[in-house]
């Protein structure tokens, strides 16, 4: 039995929480310069390659220490690990040490791995727990590949790192659903073919390897939208119903990253990124604020706003290289950073209303 610790120092979780956001910033930043919403300038002194890289800072940086951070809070250990995350990206955007934010991220990647290693270990392993802890190996593989100078690679890593860790999350909470049988195998079975996907890009098949990545996208989505919790949660109250409508759109980004990937699209990537994994975040703040800063937010509808600014400037995003009209990039960038700037005042208020009504209480 494990002798329980006590949490983790809430100055410290609040102080890497905030080299997560500065990781966000710089990422942001990077992107929006990239896009020509906001003008050429050095950005930071890495300058140039601060704006290429952007994509290093908000993986291995932001969501780095964000996922890490979750998971040390729960375990109450292991704070290092989401901290050497955020110190990279700072170190890479804000001083221009690459280098050394390079060792940074992939120490802490392998210190995520560690983690899920020890919660296995010491508490209980299990499925979700496995498919979370190879989107943790899939993290380490993308960061290395980055080092590397292999785009693909850290692409695929990282992005197999954000896909496993909710999907891992999603089916760790449908443990009290009963699914056919034959629902359970496939999942398991998608599971394992994104190890093959890895393989053949590996080996340098790139095609096959990308057509398979993107059609087990397709095939997650559909089973997520089929079997997950927020199908039956749409109208439920308060952020019950926010989850389950954020997340359920993620789906649907989910599914069509796939198709655009599948039809050779490069967007695709952007609308799994931003379509998916964001909406993702929107949904799930109001329950991860509680547990990692002990801010109660108070239930608002006006917290779903985002989600259709993010929609519109992801449909401009999808339509500028399809319709060969580049000037409508700049605009995408501003939608995206507004539907981030909106719901961090939405939420901003809706914790500050929360804090009110307690004290009342």
């Amino acid at each position: 039995m494990v002798n329980e610790r006590a949490p983790l120092p809430r100055a410290a979780v609040a102080a890497v929480v905030l080299l997560a956001m500065l990781n966000l910033l710089g990422a942001l930043g990077g992107g929006l310069v990239r896009l020509g919403t906001l003008p050429p300038a050095l950005h930071g002194p890495g300058g140039a390659q601060a704006v290429a890289a952007h994509g290093a800072v908000m993986m291995a940086g932001f969501f780095g220490a964000l996922i890490a951070l979750e998971r040390a809070v729960a375990l109450r250990r292991g704070l290092w690990v989401p901290a050497l995350a955020g110190l990279g990206g700072l170190l890479a955007w804000g001083f221009g040490a690459w280098s050394v934010a390079q060792v940074s991220w992939s120490a802490s990647a392998a210190g995520l791995l560690g983690l899920y290693a020890w919660a296995a270990w010491h508490r209980a392993a299990s499925l979700p727990l496995a498919v979370e802890a190879s989107g943790a190996l899939a993290l380490l593989v993308g960061t290395l590949g980055f080092g590397a100078g292999q785009p693909m690679l850290a692409r695929l890593g990282w992005s197999a790192f954000l896909v496993l860790t909710i999907a891992g999350e999603r089916r760790e909470l449908m443990q009290m659903v009963r699914l056919p049988r034959w629902s359970e195998h496939g999942f398991v079975v998608g599971w394992a073919l994104l190890a093959v996907a890895a393989g053949l890009l590996l080996a340098g098949r790139e095609p096959a390897g990308l057509a398979l990545w993107w059609a087990l996208l397709a095939a997650l989505a559909a089973w997520l939208l089929r079997w997950d919790l927020p199908s039956r949660q749409w109208r439920a109250r308060g952020w019950a119903g926010h989850t389950a409508l954020c997340l359920s759109t993620g789906y649907l980004w989910l599914l069509g990253a796939a198709l655009l990937g599948l039809a050779g699209q490069a967007v695709a990537w952007h609308v799994l990124w931003l379509g998916f994994v964001m909406a993702m975040v929107f949904g799930h703040a109001p329950i991860m604020l509680p547990a990692l800063a002990g801010w109660r937010p108070l239930p608002t509808r006006w917290a779903l706003l985002p989600l259709p600014v993010l929609g519109l400037s992801l449909l401009l995003r999808i339509t500028a290289p399809l319709a060969d009209r580049p000037a409508l990039l700049p605009w995408a960038g501003a939608g995206h950073a507004l539907a981030l700037v909106v719901f961090a005042l939405v939420m901003g208020v809706s914790v500050r209303r929360g804090q009110a009504a307690r004290r009342r209480r």
